[in-house]
C-alpha cells in the first residue's frame, strides 16, 4: 500500500512537472513568435525585429505592480479581444483573434491555453 502511495506521488510531482515544462516550453514558442519582433526575445524591447514598435519593457511588469504579477492585465492584454474599443490597443495585434482565425480546428478552450502559456513566460522574464 505504501508502495502504491508512493509511485502514485511520485507520478502526480513528474506530471505537474511535465506541464509546467511543456506550457513553458509552448509560451516561450509563442513569444519568440508572437511578441518577441516587437518586446525582443528578453521582454526589455532591446533586439526587437520591428524598429517601428515601441513596445514597453514586460520584464518590469511586477515591479510596477508592487511586486506581484498582474496575471488577468496581462492575460487581457494579450488576448486582446475584450479591448477592441480602447484606443490605446492599436499598437499591439489581437493575438486571441489570431490565434483563433489561424486553425479554424481551435477551439476556444486552445486558445485560451495558448495565451495562458504566453503570459506564464512572460512571468518567468520579470526581474
Amino acid at each position: 500500500m505504501k508502495t502504491i502511495l508512493v509511485c502514485s506521488f511520485l507520478c502526480l510531482v513528474a506530471l505537474g512537472c511535465y506541464t509546467t515544462v511543456q506550457c513553458q516550453t509552448t509560451g516561450k514558442h509563442d513569444f519568440d513568435t508572437l511578441c518577441a519582433p516587437c518586446h525582443g526575445t528578453t521582454g526589455t524591447g532591446e533586439g526587437r525585429d520591428l524598429s517601428e514598435a515601441n513596445p514597453p519593457d514586460i520584464t518590469r511588469l511586477s515591479r510596477e505592480n508592487g511586486g506581484k504579477f498582474p496575471f488577468e492585465q496581462v492575460y487581457r492584454s494579450v488576448d486582446g479581444r475584450d479591448l477592441k474599443a480602447s484606443h490605446r490597443r492599436f499598437g499591439m495585434p489581437f493575438w486571441g483573434e489570431y490565434l483563433q482565425r489561424q486553425d479554424e480546428k481551435n477551439s476556444s478552450t486552445a486558445v485560451k491555453q495558448r495565451i495562458t502559456a504566453i503570459v506564464r513566460f512572460v512571468e518567468t522574464l520579470q526581474k
